[in-house]
């Protein structure tokens, strides 16, 4: 099997990258928001905002190792 070439494996990291701050992200504000159906919206910081950051970052790496997992095998798959 080819090894992938490193312009490769750096675009790989910057999307692992992206994918999980962007999960954490996301995740964070959806935890800090405080009555948004009642028009409302106020932000709060606490410590669920801290862990369900930690948590979407996971989740974004996890996707992707997911799917290079998968990429491995298909690769693994058309060269036998």
């Amino acid at each position: 099997m080819a090894e992938p070439s490193k312009h490769e494996k750096g675009l790989f990291r910057v999307m692992v990258a992206g994918t999980a701050l962007s999960f954490g992200v996301l995740a964070a504000i959806i935890v800090s928001m405080q009555d948004f159906v009642g028009g409302n919206a106020v932000f709060q910081f606490s410590w669920r905002t801290a862990v369900a950051f930690v948590l979407g970052c996971i989740a974004g790496w996890a996707f992707w190792r997911l799917i290079r997992h998968w990429t491995y095998k298909a690769r693994e798959k058309r060269e036998r």
